[in-house]
């Protein structure tokens, strides 16, 4: 890897922090600052030094879905992703939809852990998925932030 940098740009939620290398988007934060950010780029990067610096800062705005580096991820995680990055704006899957696409059915419960330590939203849109028994969960810990965002996308 030749570089990894970070800034702050806009997103749908607001300003957040986005880290990036040569491959694309390495981590996303809404924190009010990059170090929890930086912190766990340091543990999937390690040796390399993020750079404060521009960053692609059109995709949050336009919606259109940047390449991601999943590097230091676990390849159950980086197929998780790579899975919820396909469901469309405004729809829905369930985490156990996502866990037999990826190959792990009955692996409901683990996509959720997945997805409760995702870095990368809203690259990866995990607010579009959902529990099975009632299609709703506590994503971010906060249901009506993810409602909100699905009737956003469905307009």
């Amino acid at each position: 890897m030749a570089s990894l940098r970070f800034g702050r740009v806009n997103g749908p939620m607001g300003p957040m922090w986005v880290a990036e290398t040569d491959a694309g988007v390495a981590a996303v934060s809404h924190a009010d600052s990059p170090q929890p950010m930086l912190a766990e780029l340091g543990r999937r990067f390690p040796g390399v030094t993020p750079v404060a610096d521009a960053v692609d800062d059109a995709w949050p705005v336009t919606g259109v879905s940047p390449p991601l580096d999943l590097s230091g991820l676990s390849s159950f995680d980086a197929r998780v992703y790579q899975v919820v990055r396909t469901v469309a704006p405004g729809q829905t899957v369930t985490y156990g939809e996502v866990a037999a696409l990826i190959g792990s059915p009955g692996a409901a419960r683990a996509v959720g852990g997945a997805m409760a330590r995702c870095p990368l939203f809203p690259a990866v849109p995990c607010h579009r998925v959902v529990r099975a028994a009632d299609g709703w969960s506590g994503w971010g810990g906060d249901v009506r932030l993810k409602r909100r965002l699905l009737e956003a996308e469905r307009r």
